[in-house]
């Protein structure tokens, strides 16, 4: 019986640090992933709502309803995106938050019809560019369709 007292002791050492050194479960990397996603674009859109409505002040659209309506379409993929990341930190759930994230793409596609209608200035083009980027990601990670811009 003496001898397995030391195998015992060693065991209890090494074991703990073992364990702790397990790879973590592919679920969770996949999670990780997906809410990276949605903060990336959520901040990217963020980022294009204010720049845009900045533009829009610097531009022919300045006090029109155009201008209303792409500020308004802004906030709506603004509102979406809070919509997708609230989903998914509240559910995990990937079917769930799909809905949630078809509702931005639509919105997305509405402002990417006038983005190509009218020019703006080339720094909100190009991060518009960067959220169309963003949004193609966020429905690849939901399985959905890659969005034809």
């Amino acid at each position: 019986m003496r001898p397995c007292l030391p195998l015992a002791i060693a065991i209890a050492f090494v074991l703990p640090g073992t364990l702790g050194s397990q790879p973590r479960n592919r679920g969770t990397e996949r999670n990780d992933n997906i809410a990276r996603v949605i903060a990336d674009c959520e901040g990217r859109t963020n980022d294009f709502k204010r720049s845009l409505r900045a533009a829009l002040d610097r531009s022919e659209l300045n006090n029109t309803r155009r201008e209303d309506e792409l500020n308004l379409d802004a906030s709506r993929l603004e509102h979406a995106m809070n919509r997708v990341r609230e989903s998914w930190n509240l559910e995990r759930d990937p079917g769930r938050t799909r809905r949630s994230v078809g509702d931005a793409i639509a919105v997305g596609q509405s402002i990417n019809r006038t983005m190509l209608r009218r020019r703006l200035n080339p720094d909100v083009q190009r991060q518009w560019d960067i959220v169309r980027g963003e949004l193609n990601r966020l429905a690849a990670t939901f399985d959905l369709p890659r969005i034809r811009w």
